[in-house]
C-alpha cells in the first residue's frame, strides 16, 4: 500500500529538482514568434489569403501610378515659338491630337479670369474624352511674338482650335460648357480657315540676328534706326531682303577676288623691279 505514494513522491521530487535547475535558464520563444520575429497572432496566414493581400495592393498601387499619370497629363501645355509647330504640327498634318490654344497676355484681366476655366476644361476632356486626344495649350503672346504674329493676334484672350488639318475661332461664351460643346464636336459648325505656314529658316535666323543685334544697339540710336528699317523690309518686302543679302554676298566676293588680282598684280611688279636692279 505504501508503493503507489513512493511513487508519488519520487515523482514530485523529480520535478521540483526540474523546476529549480531550469530557474536560472530563459524561456524559449514559441516556434512562429522566435523563427520570424513577428507577434504570434500574425501567425498562421493561410496561402490564399496571402496572396489575396498580395493582389490587392498591387492593383491599388497600379490605380494610384495611372491616376498620378493622367492627372500629370492633364496638365495645360505652355506653347513657345520654338516649340508650337513640333508639338501641335497645325501645318504638318497634326499627328499629336487636336489642340484649343489660348492665346493671351499676362496683364489681361480677361485672360486672369478664364485661368480656371480652362483648367476645369482640360480636366473634363481627359475624364470624359480622352479618346479624342484634345489637349489644351496656353501662348503668352508678350514672349511669343512669332507665333502671335503667325496667327494674327489681335485681341486677348484669343482662343483657336486646331482640328483635322484646319483653324477654327472660337468666338463664344468663355465658360466650361461652352469650351467643351466646342471642342467636342461644335467647331464643325464653324468657319473653318487654312492654317498659316510655320516660319521658315531664314525667319528663324532673321529673328536670332535681330535679338543679337538689339542687344548691340542699346546705345546707338541710328544703328537701332537702321535696323528697325531692314526690320520693315524683311517683314514686308522678303523677297526684295533676300535679293539684298544676295547682292551684298555677291558684292563682297567681287570685291575680295579684286583686291586680291591688285595685291598680285602689285607683288609682280615689285618682283620685276627686283630683278632689273640685280640685273
Amino acid at each position: 500500500e505504501r508503493e503507489p505514494a513512493d511513487r508519488i513522491q519520487t515523482a514530485d521530487r523529480g520535478a521540483k529538482r526540474k523546476r529549480q535547475r531550469d530557474k536560472g535558464r530563459p524561456r524559449p520563444l514559441p516556434l512562429r514568434a522566435a523563427n520570424f520575429h513577428l507577434p504570434p497572432s500574425t501567425f498562421p496566414i493561410p496561402v490564399h489569403t496571402t496572396m489575396k493581400s498580395i493582389a490587392t495592393a498591387f492593383f491599388i498601387n497600379a490605380f494610384l501610378t495611372l491616376s498620378s499619370l493622367s492627372h500629370s497629363f492633364a496638365a495645360v501645355i505652355d506653347l513657345t515659338d520654338v516649340t508650337f509647330e513640333h508639338q501641335t504640327q497645325a501645318s504638318t498634318g497634326q499627328t499629336t491630337g487636336k489642340w484649343f490654344v489660348k492665346f493671351y497676355a499676362p496683364w489681361c484681366g480677361h485672360c486672369k479670369t478664364l485661368v480656371p476655366i480652362w483648367e476645369e476644361l482640360d480636366e473634363r476632356l481627359q475624364e470624359e474624352n480622352p479618346q479624342d486626344g484634345i489637349v489644351i495649350a496656353n501662348v503668352d503672346c508678350t514672349k511669343e511674338t512669332q507665333v502671335a504674329t503667325r496667327f494674327k493676334v489681335q485681341s486677348y484672350p484669343t482662343l483657336k482650335y486646331f482640328a483635322d488639318r484646319k483653324l477654327y475661332n472660337y468666338k463664344g461664351a468663355r465658360n466650361a460648357d461652352a469650351l467643351y460643346a466646342f471642342a467636342t464636336g461644335g467647331y464643325k459648325t464653324a468657319l473653318e480657315e487654312i492654317i498659316p505656314p510655320a516660319p521658315s529658316m531664314f525667319d528663324a535666323k532673321m529673328k536670332e540676328f535681330r535679338q543679337k543685334f538689339d542687344a548691340m544697339t542699346e546705345d546707338h540710336p541710328q544703328l537701332k534706326y537702321m535696323l528697325e528699317d531692314f526690320d520693315h523690309i524683311v517683314s514686308f518686302r522678303k523677297n526684295a531682303a533676300v535679293v539684298l543679302l544676295v547682292m551684298g554676298a555677291f558684292i563682297g566676293f567681287m570685291f575680295g577676288i579684286i583686291v586680291s588680282l591688285l595685291m598680285g598684280i602689285g607683288s609682280t611688279k615689285t618682283k620685276a623691279q627686283k630683278k632689273k636692279k640685280k640685273d
